[in-house]
């Protein structure tokens, strides 16, 4: 009875690890979605490199009638978070951070000034080929 009790102790450990490391992402996955936000909707499109470290490219897209804001080679750690502050100067631009739920789902926060103030997060999915 003590042999099984600890085997399920060992287990439930290793699930809870597994479970706070979190997930990683699709290799050469893309993810979209879009952030409800006040004054702007922000479209977000996002790729990850063929070895899963980095995200080939982050997009957002504030309202109509703006180029999108892309940064490139953002790297994604090993627990599947990552993040990116644009400054000018001392002045905060826009920041992001988000986190891999799942291959198929990520969480992403989004701040920007420059999109009139827009914030907000939200859930993004892997594109369909």
């Amino acid at each position: 009875m003590k042999r099984i009790a600890a085997i399920l102790v060992v287990l439930g450990a290793l699930a809870f690890s597994a479970i706070a490391l979190g997930a990683l992402p699709k290799k050469g996955g893309t993810y979209v979605g879009d952030i409800k936000s006040s004054p702007f909707t922000m479209h977000i499109n996002m790729s990850v490199n063929r070895t899963g470290t980095k995200l080939a490219h982050f997009t957002y897209l504030c309202g109509t009638g703006r180029a999108p804001t892309s940064v490139f080679g953002i790297p994604v750690d090993r627990t599947g978070h990552f993040k990116y502050t644009k400054m000018m100067g001392a002045m905060l631009v826009w920041k992001m951070a988000g986190r891999f739920l799942s291959e198929s789902r990520a969480f992403v926060s989004l701040n920007s000034i420059a999109c009139g103030g827009s914030k907000g997060s939200t859930t993004i999915t892997l594109k369909s080929p």
